[in-house]
């Protein structure tokens, strides 16, 4: 069965909307209204603990919240707010190129800034009206260091939010909780939530959240403001990272199981061409800004910022320590992903499983990240590029909690140990990694010996 088609019931003789056929056809899953306000009140809950957590996090360390990577995705905003010029930008602690006339170039592009933007402005608002752009350095006072964390915090739990209500459409309320915590505890997204909240990875989720609630919005009621809403999304989901073009696979092949089901998808898109030819544009608006710095900056519209550094290992990709290695493997500090493997081959002929669009998809991004010079992104617990897709994985993981939760309790009760633990661990390995030195030593590297003494400081 495909979304968004109109198909035509012999036995009824009426042409109906498939989409509206499948959801009614189905047990209504939708919580009442006093179910969602329960949901609402315990994601704000979570909202608090995780900022607690994240503010206790930063205690020693609050001006740390805006230094490296993330300092090139902030220094767009004291430069337009505060220095009115790109073209005195301090080169900072972060990775940066300079132009022909000796200025420094941001490496990093705008995308994280438009999300920093509205908790800058409040920041810059205080800082004003204590003086504390007087002196030093414009921007780097604590209302900017405060408003960066409460930022990371809350857009976290935006896309958490958005991640539930596209759950929601799916499965029952039990199965969408139980997915959320496992992801949200059970993996590194815990981490980038609380301690390294300014990184991309937490914005980068929201948006694939979003652009998935979207894509089923359209799928099931096909209207220019969705597509022109998911068009800006994507543009810029693709301004912080240009690899996560990928994406745009999942979108396409969203619900699709077999080949009648691409031919219909294909004949979908085909119907509603005026939809994709006018939503397409908006595309770029997120992007203008940041061409517009390149041309100011160097002469030129477009202009690979990174320099010296390549997917250098196309023909050898280093798959087997993206996902396993000791130096930020996936499944090393997430293995409760795993399950997502037991959800894609359990539910396989599942059109919620997704297994097309998710196999696609993983493979894809994991050539990918294998392929990258550095291909353990190093100064990350775990592997911090795949936070984005969690949305995606969480279409076979959720199946898999769906599976398990329907077994009698002797055969679910090792399951759940198993989950809980791996949760335990999770965070647990997520603390260790502010207080040790392991994962950011030489050349970002050290090996089982070390890790299986950080497990035993938690078991």
């Amino acid at each position: 069965m495909q979304f968004g088609h109109a198909i035509l019931l012999p036995q009824m003789g009426r042409r109906i909307n498939l989409c509206s056929y499948i959801y009614k056809s189905q047990p209504d899953l939708s919580p009442m209204k006093h179910k969602l306000s329960k949901d609402n009140l315990a994601l704000i809950v979570f909202f608090f603990i995780f900022l607690a957590i994240s503010l206790l996090r930063y205690s020693d360390n609050v001006p740390g919240v805006i230094s490296s990577d993330t300092e090139g995705y902030y220094m767009y905003l004291p430069a337009v707010f505060i220095q009115k010029s790109v073209h005195h930008v301090a080169p900072g602690d972060m990775n940066y190129r300079k132009n022909a006339k000796g200025e420094v170039i941001i490496k990093y592009t705008c995308g994280v800034a438009y999300f920093y933007l509205p908790f800058f402005l409040g920041a810059h608002i205080i800082a004003h009206f204590y003086h504390l752009n007087a002196s030093g350095s414009p921007g780097f006072s604590f209302p900017y260091f405060y408003g960066i964390i409460i930022c990371g915090v809350f857009w976290a739990f935006v896309g958490v939010f958005l991640l539930q209500r596209l759950l929601l459409k799916f499965f029952s309320r039990r199965v969408a909780w139980i997915t959320i915590l496992c992801i949200v505890l059970g993996t590194n997204f815990f981490h980038y939530a609380t301690i390294s909240v300014s990184m991309s990875h937490i914005y980068s989720f929201t948006l694939t959240a979003g652009i998935l609630v979207l894509t089923c919005n359209y799928y099931r009621n096909p209207a220019k403001p969705t597509a022109v809403l998911m068009s800006l999304l994507f543009g810029l989901l693709i301004l912080i990272r240009p690899t996560n073009c990928v994406l745009l696979v999942f979108v396409l092949l969203f619900n699709v199981a077999s080949t009648r089901d691409l031919k219909q998808r294909y004949l979908f898109f085909k119907s509603h061409l005026s939809d994709l030819l006018f939503a397409i544009p908006f595309f770029i608006i997120p992007i203008i800004p940041q061409m517009i710095y390149w041309k100011t900056m160097t002469g030129r519209w477009i202009v690979y910022s990174y320099e010296g550094e390549n997917f250098i290992f196309w023909r050898s990709p280093k798959i087997a320590a993206v996902l396993f290695d000791t130096q930020n493997g996936l499944f090393l500090y997430s293995p409760i992903l795993l399950f997502v493997f037991f959800g894609l081959f359990a539910g396989r002929k599942d059109h919620r499983t997704n297994f097309i669009g998710v196999s696609i998809v993983f493979i894809g991004i994991t050539y990918i990240f294998a392929s990258w010079w550095a291909w353990w992104f190093g100064g990350a617990f775990g592997h911090r590029c795949y936070i984005e897709y969690f949305p995606v994985l969480a279409f076979p993981f959720a199946v898999a909690v769906e599976k398990i939760d329907a077994l009698k309790m002797s055969f679910k009760m090792p399951f759940i140990i198993i989950l809980v633990l791996f949760i335990y661990y999770s965070v647990a390995m997520s603390f260790l990694y502010g207080t040790t030195q392991i994962w950011d030593g030489p050349g970002w590297r050290w090996n089982w010996l070390n890790w299986a003494h950080e497990v035993e400081k938690i078991f």
